[in-house]
């Protein structure tokens, strides 16, 4: 089947469209992983499927599956879809689609992410649910943020039993911002278990932080990742995630005959 690859400052995604009716039953958690390793396959931090929905004014169902198979809602994923599917033709600039988390709306290469309760406090950082579950630990400035042994301190958070059995996001998030009013962040991910160069959910579970702390007064923060900058805008009670995406390659992927699910 056809594939694209689409990055979202640096957050990267095998992307399939089964808006045709494309029958993608048969994948399983061996192919996404096999598709996904950047060894031996295309190389994602995921893989996306653009399904058609019968919903009414929903204009498609948007999955997403980790690297390990395991299913989540993503934000830069979700960002990327929506660039993706107006490239394809026939998406409006402005829609709403059900990922697995519930409905979002898109637009203007922004999604709509939903953080209902505010960012709580705990031993390993302040816990926020952004579609996913997110630790974030402020740190005192970008070279903190830059020189921290993320993949040594992170999987111990992670996998903590304060958050089992699904496991939490690590982010790590400068206090002040640079010169040009950006905080730095970098972030490793569940379901990829390692560091990711950018993360869309994770970067509004840091606005949440910096809002609630008191260290962000603006109502459009700007985070810097290692892959790139997103800009997390809050409108009333509406959360807006944005950010660069663009689609370096497409090619023919294939699943195989027997796999593990």
């Amino acid at each position: 089947m056809n594939f694209v690859k689409l990055d979202a400052a640096g957050n990267d995604f095998i992307a399939l469209d089964a808006r045709g009716g494309e029958p993608l039953n048969s994948i399983g958690s061996g192919d996404i992983a096999r598709w996904c390793d950047r060894q031996h396959g295309v190389g994602a931090d995921g893989v996306l499927v653009i399904r058609p929905s019968a919903e009414a004014g929903v204009a498609y169902v948007l999955d997403f599956f980790n690297p390990d198979g395991s299913p989540a809602f993503c934000g830069n994923g979700s960002r990327a879809a929506f660039w993706w599917a107006q490239q394809l033709g026939g998406a409006p600039s402005e829609l709403t689609f059900r990922a697995i988390d519930g409905l979002h709306r898109a637009r203007n290469a922004s999604v709509e992410v939903h953080c209902s309760q505010p960012p709580s406090a705990t031993e390993h950082g302040f816990y926020v649910f952004s579609g996913t579950h997110h630790v974030v630990r402020l740190l005192a400035d970008a070279a903190a943020v830059a020189s921290i042994d993320l993949l040594a301190e992170a999987p111990a958070i992670r996998h903590h039993k304060d958050f089992s059995p699904h496991g939490v996001n690590v982010n790590v998030l400068s206090r002040c911002p640079d010169n040009q009013g950006c905080f730095a962040m970098r972030t490793f991910e569940k379901g990829v278990e390692t560091e990711t160069l950018s993360c869309g959910s994770g970067a509004v579970a840091a606005a949440m932080v910096l809002r609630a702390e008191g260290l962000a007064t603006s109502d459009a923060i700007q985070l810097t990742a290692p892959g790139g900058s997103l800009s997390v805008t809050f409108v009333d009670t509406d959360i807006w995630l944005g950010g660069p995406v663009q689609m370096p390659l497409q090619g023919e992927i294939f699943i195989e005959e027997h796999h593990d699910s």
